[in-house]
């Protein structure tokens, strides 16, 4: 008797979630005291900021934004961004998107965590590779595509873009949004506490032990390693050395500290220590990322 092939039922992928065009894709190094034109389109806006400090105008409401987080401008809202006296990296998408969903994220500081950055990155490197056009390019209205551009690349743009878009909501959606470091940035007392030591801390040579966070925060090492894992997703070393790589970022963009110098402010045991973990945490050594920036006003 001849055996019966099993039958099988294809799944139609269906997208709840659609980036059906981009219009921009920027990289903006901006200068102290920077400050963009007012500007509405019928089209939304990511800004996301790299390094530094700035301030978003979204409807004439001021929204601080530090590095890592992000802000989405709906359709047709006026806005605009300015520094005062810090410097300020930015990347900065404008797209279409048809789905309501998109407008949940408008308005809310965003705060991208390791995935969503790498996403991120993605999209702002396609573009480099698949258009001709500089990414800090203030005026530009239309990108212009190479004749000769990697095969894929709309495609990468476009998936890398809706990921990041649907994680952004997945955080959103969750149950424990309250104490995620991806939505809003809310942390209990207890680990902001831990997060104040450390940015005191960040410009010692001295280096910060648990039993010191531990007797200034008043509990065990157990707990407070525990608490600050659930919260931020990161033990306390990691994330410590992630600030004081954030540090670094704006002490080389600065152009006035060698490598060598930086290191040594931060407290690094040794200058070969201190680039494996820049390389890590930004797929790129001091020196490449000090002659890559020029933190020049814009306008």
């Amino acid at each position: 008797m001849k055996k019966k092939e099993p039958t099988f039922i294809k799944q139609t992928l269906k997208s709840q979630l659609n980036i059906s065009a981009v219009y921009t894709i920027h990289y903006f190094k901006y200068g102290k005291n920077f400050r963009f034109k007012e500007e509405s389109h019928n089209f939304f806006e990511l800004v996301y900021l790299d390094s530094g400090h700035a301030i978003a105008l979204s409807n004439g409401k001021k929204i601080d934004l530090e590095q890592g987080q992000a802000i989405i401008h709906k359709p047709n809202e006026k806005h605009t961004i300015y520094t005062n006296d810090k410097f300020a990296n930015s990347a900065i998408i404008s797209f279409e998107c048809k789905d309501k969903v998109m407008y949940e994220l408008c308005g809310k500081i965003l705060n991208f965590d390791n995935e969503q950055k790498s996403l991120l990155n993605k999209v702002i490197n396609e573009a480099k590779l698949s258009y001709t056009d500089p990414l800090n390019e203030l005026n530009l209205t239309k990108m212009n595509k190479r004749a000769i551009a990697p095969f894929g690349g709309d495609q990468i743009i476009k998936n890398c873009t809706e990921l990041l878009f649907i994680s952004l909501l997945r955080n959103l959606y969750s149950a424990d949004n309250q104490s995620s470091p991806s939505v809003g940035g809310l942390h209990s007392p207890l680990v902001q506490d831990i997060m104040n030591m450390l940015n005191d801390r960040i410009n010692s040579c001295e280096p910060v032990s648990l039993e010191e966070i531990s007797f200034g925060a008043g509990y065990s090492k157990s707990y407070i390693k525990t608490k600050f894992k659930q919260e931020t997703g990161k033990s306390i070393l990691q994330f410590f050395i992630e600030m004081k790589i954030e540090r670094a970022k704006m002490l080389l963009s600065h152009g006035d500290k060698t490598v060598n110098e930086v290191s040594d402010s931060l407290g690094f045991n040794s200058v070969q220590y201190f680039c494996r973990q820049f390389k890590l945490h930004t797929d790129m050594t001091p020196t490449t990322y000090a002659n890559s920036i020029k933190t020049d006003h814009l306008l």
